[in-house]
């Protein structure tokens, strides 16, 4: 997870051009759905015709576990426009039936009968996910440290309820890389105590990020592809190819960018280590399925 440029005005200038009228749409339906205290059946879901957008943004990335995913001419039905704060019930979490191996010290947030329902159609409550985040793993939870926020209260105002999950377009947010990175491919607090470290492990619980083979497997991949450049350049025969492959390797836009960062700082703070971290990567990069991720 890391943080994309994304400031509002231009996020509205590409919906403007998927559809000049969604906005006025949208407030529209904003203002019934405040009227009808909640978000009813067979309300409009027009959120989908923005999800390019996002799309585009991310660069074709899920906001939350950076999987690359195909870009909007052909791969659309991959995605989920998703609702950070869930637009109608917001259950328990951990939830006792799913998520039996989760337990903390402090407190999660209570559930909510209406969740953000006022939000529903609003642009700074959206991400574009892949399903199995979205569908998966986030479902119906947003877990909390403080007081849940009263409608009509705007995702700005919302920060005060000190969410755990982290909105990588939102600039007031933390810095998602100031709550998680990775040893190898595995993901890890970033903070060693205190409130971002509580944050840091509730999003690698919440989204699998230590748990999914594919997501391992892809950040080995991208640890080979760097490494290798890396020690051609170290070991003095590298090619103007490596020089590319690293200084896009520092891009935004590349999967699994936060894994492929912390990697390039223990190159730079413990080369032999690195190396080792590399091999390890080589070698489990095209591994059956099952295959226990890389370990230093």
């Amino acid at each position: 997870m890391i943080r994309y440029d994304c400031e509002p005005a231009g996020i509205s200038a590409q919906v403007a051009a998927l559809d000049a009228k969604w906005e006025g749409k949208a407030e529209k339906e904003t203002k019934a759905l405040i009227k009808a205290g909640g978000f009813p059946p067979g309300a409009k879901t027009i959120w989908s015709l923005v999800k390019p957008a996002f799309m585009a943004v991310q660069h074709n990335k899920c906001i939350y576990c950076e999987k690359q995913l195909a870009n909007s001419t052909y791969g659309t039905i991959e995605w989920d426009l998703e609702h950070f704060r869930p637009k109608s019930t917001v259950a328990s979490w951990p939830d006792a039936a799913r998520h039996a191996d989760l337990e903390y010290d402090f407190e999660t947030g209570d559930t909510s009968a209406t969740g953000y329902y006022w939000l529903a159609y609003n642009l700074g409550n959206y991400a574009a996910s892949c399903k199995v985040c979205n569908s998966t793993f986030k479902h119906i939870y947003f877990p909390v440290a403080g007081a849940r926020g009263a409608v009509p209260a705007q995702p700005e105002a919302l920060l005060a309820e000190e969410p755990f999950l982290c909105l990588p377009l939102d600039s007031r947010d933390e810095d998602p890389e100031n709550l998680v990175r990775f040893v190898v491919t595995t993901a890890i607090p970033a903070a060693d105590n205190g409130p971002l470290r509580d944050r840091g492990q509730v999003i690698i619980d919440f989204f699998g990020l230590n748990k999914r083979d594919d997501l391992h497997r892809e950040r080995a991949q991208m640890i080979g592809l760097l490494g290798n450049a890396l020690a051609n350049r170290a070991d003095g025969h590298g090619r103007e190819v490596d020089e590319r492959i690293i200084t896009r390797m520092e891009g935004d836009n590349i999967p699994h960018a936060n894994c492929v960062r912390s990697f390039r700082r223990l190159w730079e703070t413990d080369e032999p280590l690195a190396r080792r971290a590399h091999d390890l990567c080589l070698e489990f990069g095209f591994s059956e399925p099952g295959t226990a991720p890389p370990r230093l």
